[in-house]
């Protein structure tokens, strides 16, 4: 009975194993492959501190080049003070984007103007206007061929500024998910026990000063943190987007009768016409000379012309005698 059931375990544990395995090797690249990616930071104030935290961290990196544009007091909420939107295509126009890190929003819960009309934060009203924002610049990112990864907006101290950019953090969430990218979550990983915390772990593993006096930014220590988050994310599907690469194919090269590479061996036919062309040499085998077994001493045989010692050797395995005198003579000395 123990055995029947130390049997059934192992059953299960295996079944588990190859399912395991099967999800990883069918896990889908974000994007392709490549020798050099371009990625390109854009946002906010918040989004200038992370953009000199990437390049801290990708430091060295020769698959990555780093570029960005940020607009302190910016957000999506408010178009007519900075249009993201508006300034989108003249940046895509003039940069190379393969991943976009997008970090925006920490001035967005405020009320939005359209044309006459006021849309007060975190109505109906506001939410449709704010997503056709969001979904716009995730959309044009998408259609650049950018792949996407929106950051959460971190916590801040004040509690309820905080609230505000829970709820705008929460419809980015949903929006990503929708648009089908990456949205990389910050809270967690800067915060204490779910709430605000000037200080805490740096990317190194040192407890130390992260946030700024005023509750919003990051010191230098917390914008590599906040930079680990999305670099780890994108190391992740680097290495994805490599395993499923195909695999170069390697070298043609041809062998010789013992495994060691030769030069590449002239085709039948070729070698064939050239031997019409030479006298027909003496043998004294009558007939046509029976082609090897082993696929390389055939070939050899191929090239050969007929009635030489060469084509005797290589088609009969008929030793040839060597010359009085020369090396490999080992005929007793007269």
């Amino acid at each position: 009975m123990i055995r029947r059931a130390f049997i059934l375990v192992l059953s299960v544990l295996a079944l588990a194993l190859a399912a395991s395995a099967q999800e990883v090797k069918q896990e889908k690249p974000y994007f392709a492959s490549k020798d050099l990616y371009q990625i390109f930071v854009l946002g906010d104030s918040l989004a200038a501190g992370l953009w000199s935290g990437v390049s801290r961290m990708i430091d060295g990196d020769m698959r990555i080049s780093l570029n960005g544009r940020y607009k302190e007091d910016s957000g999506l909420s408010r178009p007519e003070y900075y249009d993201w939107n508006g300034a989108l295509p003249k940046i895509l126009s003039s940069n190379k984007i393969d991943i976009a890190i997008v970090m925006i929003g920490s001035n967005d819960a405020q009320t939005i103007r359209n044309g006459q009309m006021r849309f007060a934060f975190d109505t109906k009203e506001w939410r449709e206007a704010y997503v056709k924002q969001v979904d716009q610049l995730m959309a044009s990112l998408k259609a650049a061929g950018a792949a996407v990864y929106w950051m959460e907006i971190p916590p801040m101290a004040a509690e309820n500024y905080d609230g505000a950019l829970k709820t705008i953090s929460a419809i980015h969430a949903e929006r990503a998910k929708a648009a089908g990218i990456r949205f990389v979550e910050t809270r967690a990983a800067l915060s204490e026990n779910g709430k605000y915390s000037e200080s805490g772990f740096d990317d190194t593993g040192e407890f130390v000063r992260l946030r700024s006096h005023d509750g919003v930014h990051f010191l230098k220590e917390g914008n590599d943190k906040l930079a680990s988050l999305v670099v780890a994310a994108i190391n992740k599907d680097i290495e994805v987007a490599v395993a499923a690469a195909p695999a170069a194919p390697p070298p043609e090269t041809s062998t010789d009768g013992f495994g060691q590479p030769s030069a590449t061996l002239p085709e039948a036919g070729k070698a064939e016409s050239q031997a019409e062309q030479l006298p027909p040499a003496k043998s004294d085998y009558a007939g046509e000379l029976p082609m090897p077994a082993d696929p390389t001493m055939a070939q050899l045989a191929k090239t050969t012309v007929p009635g030489t010692d060469a084509s005797r050797l290589f088609s009969r395995g008929e030793a040839i005698a060597p010359r009085p005198g020369r090396f490999d003579d080992f005929s007793p000395v007269q």
